[in-house]
């Protein structure tokens, strides 16, 4: 089979500068192409190990922003060897994060109005079980915070035993 590893996303955006200067800040990103594409303004920059681009579209409908998301489905995902320094490091360059660790873990305790829990896994690739993840060996930690255009960041701390390495442990280097 044909190798496609991930290279790009491409998103719109109310203010390309405004992503490049947030990008360059938290995750000194490199701007290697700017311009104009079908007559909108758009970047095209390496950060976090993939190129990203925004287009401008000073139109475009914000999603739900801070304070009112709090399902997050819509996110980049950053993979971080240490959480605890990530988030550190983020919010001294001014990030707020509107989900830790620490809520995730209270939400996974609750009950919605539903009666259901807020996280019910039915399936568990093997080799990895359910014992093995009760017993340590599989761990997933999550950080939540905003960029401009209400876009949704998640910080993932994941230790994973070594039969499985279904996430990028380069990624995490």
């Amino acid at each position: 089979m044909t190798n496609y590893p991930f290279m790009e996303v491409s998103l719109p955006s109310r203010n390309v500068q405004e992503q490049e200067d947030f990008w360059i800040k938290m995750f000194d990103a490199k701007v290697v192409f700017r311009g104009n594409m079908a007559g909108q303004r758009f970047t095209r920059m390496v950060a976090c190990g993939i190129t990203i681009i925004f287009r401008e579209d000073p139109t475009m409908p914000l999603p739900p922003g801070l304070g009112e998301e709090r399902q997050f489905r819509q996110h980049l995902g950053l993979r971080v060897a240490n959480m605890d320094a990530a988030i550190a490091e983020l919010e001294a360059k001014g990030a707020k994060f509107a989900m830790t660790p620490a809520m995730v873990r209270q939400a996974q305790k609750s009950v919605q109005s539903s009666g259901r829990p807020f996280l019910e896994t039915d399936y568990i690739a093997p080799p990895l079980t359910r014992a093995r993840i009760d017993a340590g060996e599989f761990k997933h930690d999550v950080a939540v915070f905003v960029g401009p255009d209400n876009l949704w960041l998640e910080l993932n701390e994941v230790k994973e035993p070594a039969d499985t390495q279904w996430y990028s442990p380069s990624a995490a280097r």
